[in-house]
Order: structure tokens, then C-alpha cells, then sequence
């Protein structure tokens, strides 16, 4: 399919790819939640969502996290990050690829980089949520070793039903 490379996000650049990847992460969920936009509005709240993306390095700060960056023939075209959410606890967040390179494996390698990050910087335990009908990321995540669990993290009654827990040991 093309020249796939999986890298972090480190310079101010890829940083602006990876902001860019997770604002259409959310017009994604837009999209595939029609029936859901309230909630994901209220999560994803446009200026905190801004103002979380702002934050994004520091949230994802090496050496308790990380960003990673996937591009294809050059192109960004997908994202990754995790961050420690307790002592040997990692988080997954947004992993997100764009249309353009679903079936390239950029999804397969971007997980495959945060684990195996995690694992490096000493962390446990990956822990990510997704929503219930993103199934190929479902399955992605089983495929990798993930087993659903409980909520982790304190989540709006109302999100509950729409989010799929997931976590395994690194």
C-alpha cells in the first residue's frame, strides 16, 4: 500500500499533525454518534477540547508518555498517545488514522509502538476505552492481547453505555 513509518511526535510539527489527526478523530465521532453528539459535545467540548490539545505535550511528556505519529509514503495519517494515569498504569489515548490509510496497518503499528513504549519506560498495565461501535478497534485491541474490564476513570452516567474499557498487562 505504501511506505508505512511509525515515529514520536516530537518536533512542533509532528506535534501540529497530531493536534490535526485528533480534531478529526472528534468530527469522526461526530459523524459515526449522530444519536450520541450531545454527550460526545459535552466530552469533547470544543474550547476544552482546544485547550486539551494545547496540552498535549505536556500530558504526553517523556518519560511517563509519549505521541506517536504515523505516516504513510509521508504523509501523516494517523496517531497515537498514553500517559500515566497511576504508579505502572498507562493510558492509551485517540489512536485515530484517517480514511486515506485504513487496512495499511498504521492502526496495528501505532498500538504496537505505545505498548511496546509503555513497557520500555516501565509501566504494567495498558489501559484505553473506545466507543461501542468502533468494532474494528475492538478487535484490534483483543487481537492485542486487551481484555474489557470495568470503568477505570470517572465517566459521565451518560457516556457509560457508549464506552468499551479495555486493559492488559505490558
Amino acid at each position: 500500500m505504501g511506505d508505512l513509518s511509525v515515529e514520536l511526535a516530537e518536533t512542533p510539527e509532528e506535534i501540529d499533525a497530531v493536534r490535526h489527526l485528533s480534531r478529526a478523530f472528534r468530527q469522526w465521532l461526530y459523524d459515526n454518534y449522530p444519536a450520541e453528539r450531545r454527550q460526545i459535545e459535552l466530552h469533547y467540548n470544543p474550547e476544552k477540547f482546544e485547550a486539551l490539545l494545547a496540552e498535549l505535550p505536556r500530558i504526553h511528556a517523556r518519560p511517563k508518555g509519549s505521541m506517536f505519529l504515523a505516516r504513510l509514503d509521508g504523509e501523516s495519517v494517523g496517531c497515537v498517545m498514553q500517559h500515566e494515569i497511576a504508579p505502572g498504569i498507562s493510558e492509551m489515548k485517540r489512536l485515530f488514522v484517517s480514511e486515506k490509510a485504513r487496512g495499511s496497518g498504521a492502526a496495528l503499528a501505532l498500538c504496537e509502538a505505545s505498548l511496546a513504549r509503555a513497557k520500555e519506560d516501565g509501566f504494567g498495565v495498558m489501559r484505553l476505552d473506545t466507543g461501542y461501535r468502533q468494532i474494528a478497534a475492538q478487535k484490534l485491541y483483543r487481537r492485542l492481547g486487551f481484555r474489557e474490564r470495568d470503568v477505570y476513570y470517572a465517566v459521565p452516567d451518560d457516556l457509560k453505555p457508549i464506552l468499551v474499557f479495555f486493559e492488559r498487562e505490558l
